[in-house]
């Protein structure tokens, strides 16, 4: 069991996410300007490829502990779940010239694929591109793709973020549940306090307010503050056998703030690695499969 962390997350991070609290800043004036967005099809978007400085020693040894690791398992590399740094300024470039809503994005889930480990102190070539799009029932689905390497190993990790934006003839529609016949077994659990996702966008840059302003959350669909679809991917990834090379997720329910006894369990049918993520009230909050 791994209970709710109480580490102090120093301030100075916020200078390490500019280009991610710019972007927000750019959806923000978006939203309260209602400016017409740009209409480009995503499909003559240029990818962008860049290189950048890699995250400080300081703040990676900071995101493991908070993910619930330890610092000698990654010595010298930063955790390839560690991409929502740096990968979230892409994105949010690459969305910013579509004419979704972006102030109304639902993290649907993450793919990981692992060809190498991420080195430290080593700056990071960057491609991201919008990989897919599929608008359907009043719902844009749209995927991004980001690729994190070296300038001598390119494509170390290659990441897919999930996302769904809500079109104007949105009709909600109520999600049917399938009988799940896995054998199913814990691997361990974690717990998450109140201000865990104010630690967690200082670790990222993602601030959005969903997850640490409590007055603008209980204002909000969730009705309270809650968890980074991320940050409770980091800490089930973290408790997950070890040397795993890909791995797809949905996130299907968020996990509030504070919260405890949030189970990970795994179980192997016809030759498939599947994984969830239980609370304590037996609701199904994140799953998917690995290898």
């Amino acid at each position: 069991m791994r209970a709710a962390h109480y580490q102090q997350i120093p301030l100075q991070f916020l200078f390490e996410h500019q280009a991610t609290l710019a972007g927000l800043g750019k959806i923000l004036w978006r939203s309260l300007q209602k400016a017409k967005a740009p209409t480009s099809d995503w499909q003559a978007l240029a990818p962008i490829k860049e290189i950048i400085r890699p995250p400080s020693d300081e703040l990676v040894n900071n995101y493991i502990q908070w993910s619930g690791a330890s610092v000698t398992q990654y010595p010298d590399t930063i955790p390839a779940h560690m991409v929502s740094q740096w990968g979230l300024s892409f994105a949010i470039r690459l969305l910013l010239q579509t004419a979704y809503p972006l102030g109304q994005v639902i993290n649907q889930g993450v793919s990981l694929k692992i060809d190498g480990d991420i080195p430290r102190n080593e700056k990071l070539l960057i491609q991201a591109k919008i990989a897919h799009v599929d608008e359907r029932n009043g719902l844009a689905r749209v995927s991004v793709q980001i690729i994190t390497g070296t300038i001598t190993q390119p494509a170390l990790v290659e990441t897919v973020l999930h996302m769904a934006f809500m079109l104007p003839h949105f009709k909600k529609a109520k999600r049917t549940e399938t009988r799940d016949e896995k054998s199913w077994q814990p691997v361990g659990e974690w717990s998450a306090t109140a201000d865990d996702g104010f630690k967690f966008a200082l670790l990222t840059g993602d601030f959005n307010p969903i997850h640490w302003v409590g007055p603008l959350a209980k204002m909000s669909s969730f009705g309270q503050k809650v968890l980074h679809g991320f940050g409770m991917f980091a800490r089930s990834f973290e408790l997950l056998p070890k040397s795993i090379q890909q791995i797809d997720v949905r996130f299907l329910k968020s996990v509030k703030l504070p919260s405890k006894h949030n189970q990970v369990e795994i179980s192997t049918e016809q030759g498939q690695n599947h994984v969830r993520l239980v609370n304590a009230a037996g609701q199904i909050c994140l799953t998917g499969h690995y290898s």
